[in-house]
């Protein structure tokens, strides 16, 4: 049966295998659960019409055997009354219904093991669709911890550790370049200050000398 095979597939598969395969993991597992509680649905839907071939059967063959006994009961009735003909006839009939006894209670033994075959299945299916449902959030966390693990490995693998030294010393020079350069350039303007301060003072000097000249020539 094609639908016992896709159950059984289902059942098997290991959640965490096709979820390493599948491109949109989150899209994968939405819709195995979709599948499985679609598959939930044609399972009880068959076991349901199962069932009812199984009543079916059972009803024929109970009246089966009703015709069968009655048959019987006309043979002896016919042997009573001296009627060979007719006890033969119910006899034939007898016969008849015992074949189709027989027959229906094979098709009844091969229909209640189907049933018990297809209400396992739909255990197993529905047991099945609530473990993937209720870990669903669990598979998916799992499956981006893997993956998040697999980029960091990438790229610690793809750093050369020589290749960083020279970047780091190329950047320390830099900054200590930088850093030579500003003090270099505050020394240079501290002495242009003090240049400038000694040039005023001297000025100032200057004018004080040729005031006192002044004054002491005026006097003498």
């Amino acid at each position: 049966m094609k639908l016992l095979q896709r159950v059984s597939a289902l059942i098997r598969a290991n959640i965490n295998d096709l979820l390493d395969k599948a491109e949109d993991p989150e899209k994968m597992i939405k819709q195995l659960i979709l599948d499985l509680n679609n598959q939930v649905i044609q399972v009880k839907t068959t076991v349901a019409q199962s069932l009812a071939d199984q009543y079916l059967l059972e009803k024929q063959l109970d009246q089966a055997r009703e015709e069968s006994a009655r048959c019987q009961k006309r043979a002896g009735m016919a042997v009573d009354r001296g009627d060979d003909t007719l006890a033969r006839a119910a006899l034939e009939r007898c016969n008849s219904h015992m074949r189709t006894i027989d027959e229906t209670a094979r098709q009844l033994e091969e229909q209640k093991r189907e049933v018990e075959d297809l209400k396992l299945a739909l255990a197993q299916l529905e047991t099945k669709t609530a473990e993937v449902t209720r870990q669903r959030d669990t598979y998916l966390a799992r499956h981006r911890r893997a993956r998040a693990k697999e980029k960091i490995t990438r790229a610690h693998a793809g750093i050369q550790p020589q290749r960083l030294e020279d970047i780091l010393d190329a950047i320390t020079g830099y900054v200590d370049r930088a850093e030579a350069e500003a003090q270099a350039a505050g020394e240079i303007h501290a002495g242009n200050v003090r240049r400038l301060e000694d040039m005023e003072s001297q000025a100032q000097i200057d004018e004080q000398l040729a005031a006192l000249k002044t004054r002491r020539a005026a006097s003498a």
